[in-house]
């Protein structure tokens, strides 16, 4: 749906088309150039010329002329027309380069509002399941109070606590919308539903185990750097299509002209003219363009060449990273499980403590603040590893649906639906 939507990607597309011609452009600088032409004109003068008189004589000069013409131009010696040749296919390539970037980074965004949306939905249905739980807490307390049998403290304790869970799920509930509002600006309308998490949540190492694999699979396929190479690729072509106005230009020129009355001293006369012949120019002067040209060309070169070297830098840099989140992501996702097993603990402890009267309704309320804030980690932390193992094939040039199909089918199992109404 999100390439059939998408604007980006349907952008990303047509720019794709576009480069595509270049290819086409450049060939044709190096393949026969035909024109044709057709001149008619009225001519209307005087002749005035000396009689044998002596006085002069002024005779009426009025025709019609006309010039029906046919060239052909073949470059034989023209290196910037091949130099031409040269930036066309370079721009071509550059331009499905280009089209790998946006193709990989409209899965990355695909992903990441994707896991958005869940990751507000949970936040929103754990700020509900907290304000279910202070609630029976409140109502309890009064009661325990009415009854003489709690204090006026724990119950506005409780309420407090009660009032800023609800201002949370107010604002967990505006996260929601916006993450759904840019969903759906990619699919093109509101899902009623998503797949989320299930109970099983297999944790895998990246696959390959090694760094230094990855690293290389981001020097060698990672979409930026390879467009970036292809851009060196172009602005090599354009210093050498500069660098040609130096040279001379060698053209086989044919031409048939059909002409009636083409000027004065043919007039009245029709001809038929063929002309073939060599064609050679020799630069010579240009006011100093050719020299700032190449100087130019040659500045954007080395420019483009320090702009690939930083994308190879950053390739590298993100493919560590990402690579590091996957790895780290599977401890911190077991570290959070047993802090969410551990909280739970805790929050039975302290609830018994306040009801043998050992302990206070404020520990019961921080326990279960704790244990509510290592759910949503818990959750943001699953997220967060799913998406990366997403970016790391991204960074590796490797993203493609199947990386979307194993995702879903190992993890994505829960049917979750969007309520996004308050």
């Amino acid at each position: 749906m999100a390439l059939d939507h998408d604007y980006r990607y349907r952008a990303a597309v047509s720019e794709r088309l576009a480069a595509q011609t270049a290819r086409r452009q450049g060939r044709a600088g190096l393949l026969p150039q035909i024109q044709a032409g057709y001149i008619r004109g009225r001519v209307t003068g005087a002749i005035t010329q000396p009689g044998f008189s002596g006085r002069d004589i002024t005779s009426d000069v009025s025709y019609d002329s006309s010039n029906a013409y046919i060239q052909l131009q073949q470059a034989l010696l023209d290196y910037g027309r091949y130099a031409g040749y040269r930036r066309g296919v370079a721009v071509a390539d550059e331009g499905a380069a280009t089209f790998m970037v946006h193709q990989q980074e409209t899965g990355s965004r695909l992903a990441t509002a994707y896991f958005n949306v869940l990751l507000a939905q949970d936040r929103r249905a754990l700020q509900r399941a907290r304000i279910a739980a202070l609630t029976d807490r409140h109502e309890g307390l009064k009661s325990r109070y009415a009854h003489n049998a709690g204090t006026a403290t724990a119950v506005r304790e409780t309420a407090a606590r009660l009032a800023l869970a609800k201002a949370d799920e107010i604002a967990a509930h505006d996260d929601l919308v916006v993450a759904v509002r840019e969903l759906q600006s990619m699919l093109g309308f509101v899902p009623d539903s998503v797949a989320g998490p299930g109970d099983e949540f297999p944790l895998q190492l990246p696959q390959p185990a090694s760094l230094d694999e990855w690293l290389r699979r981001a020097s060698v396929n990672n979409p930026s750097a390879r467009a970036a190479r292809e851009t060196v690729n172009v602005a090599q072509a354009e210093l050498d299509q500069a660098k040609s106005e130096y040279w001379p230009t060698v053209s086989l020129v044919a031409s048939y002209s059909n002409a009636d009355s083409e000027n004065l001293s043919v007039l009245s006369q029709r001809s038929n003219t063929f002309m073939v012949g060599i064609h050679v120019a020799i630069p010579i002067f240009t006011g100093g363009y050719t020299t700032a040209n190449v100087a130019r060309a040659r500045a954007v070169y080395r420019q483009r060449r320090h702009e690939l070297d930083a994308a190879r830098e950053k390739a590298a840099a993100d493919a560590m990273r990402q690579y590091t989140n996957v790895a780290d992501g599977v401890e911190r996702i077991r570290a959070l499980q047993s802090a969410v097993a551990s909280s739970e603990l805790s929050v039975d402890a302290a609830q018994k403590a306040f009801s043998y009267g050992v302990g206070s309704n404020l520990d019961v309320l921080d326990e279960q603040d704790v244990l509510f804030e290592a759910r949503s980690k818990l959750e943001q932390a699953r997220l967060e590893y799913l998406l990366a193992r997403l970016q790391l094939e991204r960074v590796a040039g490797e993203l493609d649906a199947g990386d979307f199909d194993s995702i879903n089918e190992l993890y994505l199992s829960k049917p979750v639906n969007l309520d996004i109404h308050p």
